[in-house]
């Protein structure tokens, strides 16, 4: 029998629509209590790659054969999962994503960016471009102040962090939503996540959360 987790981002959002899998799940939450079962409670930073984060580390030497990622409202990227995976229900969009991962390693439902340094529209937002410096136009920084150490491009974060060829294109998993295989996650020694967790939980809204949303595909 496969032995799977679900790990939830929680905030305040309503997670009744997880009920048929509560078995699988651990909900982590960072807001008002619930009193439901497999509830665990964090400090509110980091965003979700904090909850991400925390649950790898502490499991690393027990993790099931695989882990679906998800936030507990999910209703914001259904677009574009459900038109990869045809499928409305949500509960089984998850364990769709869990299947994928068992045969093939990880989801494989990720949204491709070209990288190239398109030139960037006169309203430029962090939502219309996806460059490999998305978060900087001009002198401006997205979240400036937010980073935990001085303001950087989203390349150089991720050669620093992540893997030290920078990829062209990126793969990305909107909202954050995935699963992976106990194998691909132990990889990475735990000390790379641990300094992962130190680049997100500086902050209830770190820039480095906005990062990583970006990375879990090449991260695995």
């Amino acid at each position: 029998m496969i032995n799977y987790k679900i790990v939830v981002a929680r905030y305040n959002e309503n997670v009744a629509w997880l009920l048929p899998q509560i078995e699988h799940c651990i909900i982590y939450n960072k807001g008002e209590r619930m009193n439901v079962k497999n509830e665990m409670f964090l400090h509110n930073v980091g965003r979700e790659s904090d909850t991400y984060l925390n649950y790898i580390i502490v499991n690393y030497d027990n993790l099931p054969d695989v882990v679906v990622f998800t936030q507990a409202n999910i209703d914001d990227e259904l677009k574009y999962v459900r038109k990869i995976l045809r499928e409305p229900n949500k509960i089984n969009i998850l364990l769709k994503l869990k299947n994928m991962a068992l045969k093939y390693g990880k989801s494989l439902h990720s949204i491709t960016y070209h990288t190239t340094d398109n030139e960037r529209s006169k309203n430029w937002t962090t939502k219309d471009y996806w460059g490999k410096e998305w978060n900087k136009n001009g002198d401006v920084y997205h979240l400036h102040d937010n980073h935990l150490d001085k303001p950087v491009i989203f390349e150089k974060w991720f050669v620093e962090n992540i893997d030290k060829t920078y990829p062209n294109p990126t793969k990305i998993y909107k909202g954050a939503i995935f699963a992976v295989r106990r194998d691909l996650i132990l990889k990475r020694p735990i000390d790379s996540y641990k300094n992962l967790l130190r680049q997100v939980n500086h902050h209830v809204d770190p820039a480095e959360g906005h990062f990583l949303e970006r990375c879990w595909w090449h991260i695995f």
